[in-house]
């Protein structure tokens, strides 16, 4: 009898369960679902959006759909738009939702501040579609907003944050970016100002070169970063003045002249920041603006993509990342490699020559068992990343630099591939000479730090431990 009422019980406590789980908790689910589904102003998806329509007591702004992703504005004139907020946009307009309806036939919409309406939204569908809101003055707590659908006279409330949502100025829906174009898929680079001309060329291995009578071995991460700059950076203000107006808005002698090409196609970008905006004069004007709006130093320069209309500011900080010399966009390093692609050493120096290979994550003496040192193999790799401190760019005979016999050679390879190959010569008056085959450039190498490429094998092998010797018998 004790083991059926407990059955009894167990069944009782299941169907309550079920009921807690499939009433309670999925249905309640579906319940609110179903309320916020009452609760929308209309229905459907943000990516059939075809445009957009902000407008308020004294600006109408519109942007139209170009693809999937891009927008442009078309009023209240022809901009680039910045597509990632307008998507954010048509994602906030296809989900409104009323909070609470105030007056379902109200009257007098004006004391609502619906008549005029302080702003409205339209959108335009895919399939021809439009809707429309109106939004008014926010309610007595200031939490939430009056709205009405035009032509109707319900007033519903809605969040405050949904009308803010719609609140934009014609410059935050225009394109903030500098340059648009991937920086992965960018094959050339021209660089001039008053430091000179640079032309730097990609190759096949993602490694960047400066042209010229020589070419050399650019720093890539640091021309990385100068792309980024441009692609990724963002422009500061607009100029929205009439350029008619200025005596000096001249690009023909530009701060930085930015050429660029990119794509299966090569495209070409072209970028010319001109004067400093405390260097602009309006032709009524005997002083140029010292500041920004808000009264701190001007640090702005005017600028201009080719392939848009529009006039833009960037700051300083841009214009000193694309201001350099030969040298400062020279690759710094004896030889440059990234080190986790290297999988085999060979270092020839005056106590002989071995050679190392990687498994598994550990360094091994070539063709043995032996297992490197780790902290000799990454201070040959530590030695061939250290920056030199001088290059000579026209050297004579290899001799005269102790390189036609190096005392040292360094040759770093991914499977068959030689990613390097270093030798290391006489003493310099601050360092060593050193070259790396395939740069006709001789490098004076920083001394410090180069000991690691002259041990030998004691000191790079690990010893294997000692065989114990069995006691004799006597």
């Amino acid at each position: 009898m004790r083991f059926k009422g407990t059955l009894i019980l167990f069944v009782i406590c299941l169907l309550l369960g079920c009921y807690m789980y499939f009433y309670e908790i999925k249905g309640g689910e579906q319940r609110t679902k179903a309320k916020e589904a009452e609760n929308q102003v209309w229905k459907f998806e943000s990516n059939t959006i075809r445009q957009i329509d902000l407008s308020s007591s004294n600006l109408l702004i519109s942007a139209v759909r170009q693809s999937d992703k891009d927008w442009i504005l078309t009023s209240p004139k022809k901009y680039d738009a910045d597509s990632d907020e307008l998507n954010r946009l048509a994602g906030s307009a296809s989900n409104i939702r009323r909070e609470t309806v105030v007056d379902p036939n109200a009257p007098d919409l004006a004391r609502f501040g619906l008549s005029p309406a302080r702003a409205s939204l339209k959108v335009k569908t895919g399939d021809g579609k439009q809707y429309a809101i109106d939004f008014g003055t926010n309610n007595p707590t200031g939490s939430s907003a009056y709205a009405a659908i035009p032509g109707k006279r319900e007033v519903f409330l809605v969040s405050t944050a949904v009308v803010s949502a719609f609140e934009k100025k014609t410059d935050d829906l225009r394109n903030h970016r500098i340059l648009g174009f991937d920086q992965p898929e960018v094959q050339t680079l021209d660089l001039s100002s008053s430091k000179g001309d640079l032309q730097l060329t990609k190759d096949s291995n993602d490694r960047w070169w400066i042209g010229g009578k020589e070419t050399v071995a650019a720093d890539s991460p640091g021309i990385r970063a100068v792309l980024n700059a441009l692609s990724m950076g963002q422009i500061k203000a607009f100029f929205n003045d009439a350029p008619e107006e200025y005596k000096n808005l001249s690009f023909d002698r530009p701060t930085v002249d930015v050429r660029l090409t990119y794509g299966k196609n090569k495209a070409l970008k072209h970028l010319v920041i001109g004067p400093a905006k405390s260097g602009l004069l309006k032709k009524n004007q005997s002083g140029a603006d010292k500041s920004h709006p808000d009264g701190s130093p001007a640090e702005l320069y005017l600028a201009k993509d080719e392939s848009r209309p529009d006039l833009f500011f960037v700051d300083k900080e841009t214009v000193d990342k694309l201001v350099k010399t030969r040298n400062e966009v020279r690759d710094k390093a004896l030889a440059s490699v990234q080190r986790w692609d290297v999988d085999s050493i060979s270092l020839t120096n005056t106590k002989g020559a071995i050679s190392f290979s990687k498994s598994n994550g550990e360094w091994f003496v070539s063709g043995t068992k032996s297992k490197a040192k780790w902290e000799g193999v990454n201070g040959i790799l530590d030695a061939m990343e250290k920056p030199v401190k001088e290059w000579i760019d026209n050297p004579s005979s290899l001799s005269k630099y102790g390189l036609d016999k190096p005392s040292i050679r360094v040759i770093l390879k991914q499977g068959s591939t030689v990613l390097a190959d270093c030798s290391i010569g006489k003493a310099a008056k601050e360092g060593l000479y050193a070259q790396v085959k395939g740069d006709s450039s001789v490098k004076v190498a920083d001394p410090d730090g180069l000991s690691a490429l002259d041990m030998g094998q004691k000191d790079l092998v690990v010893e294997p431990p000692a065989v114990p010797v069995p006691p004799s018998k006597k």
